[in-house]
């Protein structure tokens, strides 16, 4: 119980931040800033906790960041833009997952410690 209600609490966090970007941006200003941002910060809090206790892990990554970033929102995206022009709804889905990776490894590179990657 005690898990679910960290998950709970960090998902409120994570739509409240992700609705604060949504009014100043657009639709899709805001999947770059938000899907960026966040794979930035789970990669960094994934290599914080490989080396520090995992009390706050649920509430940050599943509960926060699960609901600060938004899949389903650019699988939309990208449908729209496959359905209006192929190759440019290729590229941007290429563009976003390897923009999205690039930034999750940053991230962890940053803040692993003396870890090494063992994915």
């Amino acid at each position: 119980m005690k898990n679910g209600l960290h998950v709970f609490f960090g998902g409120m966090l994570g739509s409240l931040l992700r609705y604060i970007v949504q009014l100043y941006t657009s639709t899709s200003v805001m999947l770059w800033i938000v899907n960026l941002i966040g794979s930035f910060v789970l990669g960094s809090l994934n290599g914080f906790f490989l080396r520090n206790d995992k009390p706050a892990k649920l509430f940050l990554t599943t509960g926060m960041l699960g609901a600060f970033t938004t899949f389903s929102t650019f699988t939309g995206h990208w449908f729209t833009r496959l359905q209006e022009h192929f190759l440019l709804g290729v590229l941007y889905a290429l563009a976003m997952t390897f923009l999205c990776f690039a930034a999750a490894y940053f991230g962890y590179f940053l803040n692993r410690g003396k870890q090494t990657w063992n994915g």
